[in-house]
């Protein structure tokens, strides 16, 4: 059995030799943090649990939502969408389309070069789920105008081009469709201990950013999806880890919400664009 150096712990588990028959795209201490939404550096722990087996994958989704994940279940709306089509962009290892699928939604994925669909295919497999695969190239989307009734994107770890990625999500969601987003947060604790606390590295390290993409703020996002209507965007996830030991006593719950490193952003694709498709639809025969 191989040993790797991760944050997980170990399992009694008969199909721990179960794994994908090529290695992926990235190691999977890499694969795992991205989903704990940890420091690429991150590598406490000594576990001896064979990567991308049953039981790693088991721990791996169990840990996802848990304490600093919990917010992920209320963000993504899992359980509100079934019978409805959602499209995942960026997915990861597969953990959110598995619940999506378990609440009765029909998903599909959308991959990116960040992602690998050997470990996917793998954790949706150990479930008996299935969903369709989609290799993005460039910033168009390969769908039809309305296909999809919520859209998922993932951008925590992939540059996007927001203006232009949301022009895509508008035209592929149904009139009434929701888009929701992560992104990483530019006003998040690492910001704010910079700018109050410059000589912090006198007497005290932060951990880097869980994220790599590029940040944002709630005002370019809006601004990017100005299409859209009922905008929402708040600021989750946060470790006490990441805070200097003075800030660690106060709660959690509140201190992410100001100074959260992930931007949750969800809009609606107004039901008026059916009407304005009609009008255009309508008017074509009488040109002619």
């Amino acid at each position: 059995m191989t040993s790797v150096s991760n944050q997980l712990r170990l399992y009694a588990d008969g199909d721990s030799a179960e794994r994908p028959a090529l290695p992926p795209k990235r190691s999977p201490l890499e694969l795992a943090n991205r989903e704990l939404l940890r420091p690429a550096s991150y590598r406490r722990g000594h576990h001896r649990l064979e990567p991308f087996s049953t039981a790693w994958l088991d721990e791996l989704e169990r840990k996802r939502y848990a304490r600093h994940g919990i917010w992920l279940n209320a963000a993504l709306e899992f359980g509100r969408h079934p019978g409805e089509s959602i499209l995942l962009i960026n997915p990861g290892l597969g953990c959110d389309a598995i619940r999506f699928l378990h609440s009765g939604s029909e998903v599909t994925l959308a991959l990116t070069e960040n992602d690998d669909a050997k470990p996917i295919r793998a954790n949706l497999d150990r479930h008996g789920l299935t969903a369709p695969m989609v290799s993005l190239q460039g910033p168009s989307l390969p769908f039809a105008d309305g296909a999809f009734d919520v859209v998922v994107m993932n951008g925590l770890y992939a540059g996007l081009d927001l203006p232009m990625l949301a022009e895509e999500l508008f035209r592929i969601l149904k009139c009434g469709g929701k888009a929701i987003g992560l992104l990483p947060a530019y006003f998040d604790a690492g910001y704010w201990q910079d700018l109050i606390l410059p000589y912090q590295r006198l007497y005290w390290r932060r951990p880097p950013d869980p994220t790599v993409a590029p940040k944002t703020t709630a005002r370019q996002l809006r601004a990017s999806f100005a299409r859209f209507s009922e905008h929402k965007v708040f600021k989750r996830q946060l470790r006490r880890s990441e805070l200097p030991h003075l800030f660690r006593v106060l709660p959690l719950v509140v201190l992410e919400r100001v100074f959260g490193r992930v931007l949750v952003m969800k809009a609606k694709k107004p039901i008026s664009a059916a009407r304005i498709v009609h009008s255009i639809s309508a008017a074509e025969p009488l040109a002619a």
